[in-house]
């Protein structure tokens, strides 16, 4: 009991200790502790974006209203637009379990800014407003005016660069989108009669939803082919069996998978097939490093001033663990200092940028306790480095 004892006023000791070290490091080194909180603004930031951008990939792939998703076999992302024929749709809807086919088309116009001449690139989708491919829950009760040729709703979480659409729909009831032609007979002209939110993507900038027929028209496309065909199975129907059936049915002329599987897909194109993942990955890595330089030399210069107490404290008896502790409690107290300026900074730059962008920025307590965590340990290696010093401290050198 009386060695439990020692041990425990031992510890308290030496996290006393470390406390009062970085009360007094902090008010001297301001700095160096700046630097590791811009070290870890650096990774939530990063860490941020590439969230943000994979988020708002899926955007629409969260909107399909459906169980299984069909595309053309050398589809990848969705802003390769690929085409497939409407025939391999209906045969796919002779299969027992499936309860509904969804047609959907999509394609990227250029549209005139409705204040001047400056065209701006939309995502357009063309829907069965009888079948929808996606959610009507979500569009609200003008997505029946979609019925009607020319019209369409235009998304009132676009970036602001095709103009004050919002604004003028508030006030006219109705605004013109002129897509963008050398020829001006071959310009179409949409009508907006509503509005959706969905949100800006990694790649468009802003949507407009129309009807199907209208879209096709627009673009001079058949009406026999489709980019997307979106299934609705049976209650109950096991909708990776069903995938297999219809793979096996309809193979090599189409690709068949989840809609989990096809959400999955597009973040892994964007994760793995272009360099932004990389990019985002090494920019945390970069301010992981940053912090655990900071912590390096606070911890360094800290135990380098005061060798002379260290070797005190050895002449008294405390070895190695107790130094060991002293020094990871305060490398741990100096990250945990530098967290809360670190989240405000990070903070103040996912409102600015969420709103500058519209891509969903969001400050996560599960992103900020994975910062914590690694955070943490880069802070402890930057200890046990650090502690090495201390075989400098010779008690002799107090004689």
């Amino acid at each position: 009991m009386a060695l439990r004892a020692e041990t425990r006023d031992r510890l308290a000791f030496a996290l006393r200790l470390a406390f009062r070290q970085t009360s007094s490091r902090a008010r001297r080194s301001v700095a160096a502790f700046l630097g590791i909180a811009g070290g870890l603004v650096l990774v939530l930031v990063q860490l941020g974006f590439q969230s943000a951008l994979y988020d708002s990939a899926v955007r629409l792939h969260q909107v399909l209203d459906g169980d299984l998703v069909i595309v053309a076999p050398e589809f990848q992302a969705l802003q390769g637009l690929t085409w497939i024929d409407r025939a391999t749709l209906e045969r796919a809807a002779g299969h027992p379990q499936v309860q509904s086919v969804r047609p959907l088309v999509m394609t990227q116009l250029m549209v005139r800014n409705v204040e001047n001449d400056r065209f701006v690139i939309i995502l357009a989708l063309g829907i069965d407003v009888d079948a929808p491919a996606v959610a009507l829950d979500r569009f609200g009760p003008q997505a029946a005016d979609l019925r009607l040729p020319g019209r369409v709703l235009f998304d009132a979480a676009s970036q602001p660069m095709y103009g004050p659409v919002v604004e003028r729909l508030a006030r006219d009831g109705e605004v013109e989108l002129v897509t963008a032609s050398p020829q001006r007979a071959r310009q179409r002209a949409f009508v907006v009669t509503g509005l959706y939110r969905l949100g800006a993507t990694i790649v468009f900038p802003g949507g407009m939803l129309a009807g199907i027929d209208t879209l096709l028209d627009a673009i001079g496309q058949s009406r026999e082919r489709v980019n997307i065909g979106i299934l609705r199975l049976a209650p109950g129907a096991d909708g990776a069996a069903v995938a297999r059936d219809l793979r096996l049915a309809l193979s090599p002329e189409v690709d068949i998978e989840t809609k989990a599987s096809f959400v999955a897909r597009e973040r892994r194109f964007w994760s793995q097939e272009t360099p932004i993942g990389f990019l985002f990955d090494m920019g945390a890595v970069i301010g992981f490093i940053i912090s655990a330089v900071f912590v390096y030399q606070v911890l360094y210069q800290m135990i380098d001033e005061s060798i002379a107490e260290y070797a005190l404290l050895k002449t008294l008896g405390h070895g190695r663990a107790f130094f060991l502790v002293v020094v990871l409690a305060t490398a741990a107290m100096i990250l945990l200092a530098s967290l809360p300026p670190a989240l405000v900074v990070a903070s103040a730059v996912y409102w600015i940028c969420g709103a500058a962008t519209q891509l969903p920025v969001e400050l996560t307590v599960g992103r900020v306790l994975v910062v914590a965590g690694f955070g943490m340990a880069i802070a402890m290696l930057s200890g046990l480095i650090a502690v090495r010093r201390l075989g400098r401290a010779d008690p002799a050198a107090l004689l």
